[in-house]
């Protein structure tokens, strides 16, 4: 006959056991703890290069691009303030518009002076060969260097300097980049004019 196994060696086991689980459990959580705490810095590190990058694509001049905090805004989500080596350049403003398949979200720079320096499309849900064509130079280099607001929206060739022609077949779009740029526009000139 084998033999008897007695209720303690039983419970000496499950516990050994028990406890090698729970410090292998507690190691494995010490170390994902800390991978996930390494790569959420580095993720958010590329994420404000990447954010940097749209910032001087609207603005080339400044160095720096400090988050201001927004007041809520129909059109404004996110202030920048932009400077350069001997102080502020502009504004860099991210902004959602309602377009034709959702929202278009995209960077306004604003010169100190009030000019739109220049727009830079990041996301849309826009129709393919048509609204999608905001992100084509031809439509988005209209803003560059637009002193002259608010801006409006014309089928066919722009001929004055406060008009954008709308992308063809793709009004609503026009629209809602336009209304975007006016909205930060007006955003400028009711809370940031004149800062320093």
């Amino acid at each position: 006959m084998g033999d008897k196994v007695s209720f303690s060696d039983v419970m000496k086991k499950a516990l050994h056991l028990g406890g090698t689980l729970f410090a292998v459990t507690a190691v494995t959580g010490m170390i994902l703890g800390y991978v996930q705490d390494v790569t959420s810095v580095a993720i958010k590190r590329v994420e404000m290069e990447a954010q940097n990058a749209a910032f001087r694509i609207v603005m080339p001049d400044a160095k720096n691009f400090e988050e201001i905090v927004p007041e809520p805004d129909e059109y404004v989500a996110e202030v920048r303030r932009a400077d350069d080596a001997t102080g502020l350049v502009g504004w860099c403003m991210s902004v959602n518009s309602k377009g034709y398949g959702g929202i278009v979200n995209f960077i306004v720079g604003i010169t100190k002076e009030g000019t739109v320096k220049a727009i830079n499309i990041l996301n849309h849900s826009e129709t393919p060969g048509l609204g999608a064509k905001s992100t084509e130079p031809e439509f988005y280099e209209q803003f560059n260097d637009k002193s002259k607001t608010p801006l409006k929206v014309v089928k066919g060739g722009a001929s004055n300097p406060d008009e954008i022609a709308a992308i063809s077949g793709a009004t609503i779009t026009s629209n809602a980049v336009t209304d975007g740029v006016n909205g930060a526009v007006k955003y400028w000139e009711t809370k940031l004019k004149g800062a320093e």
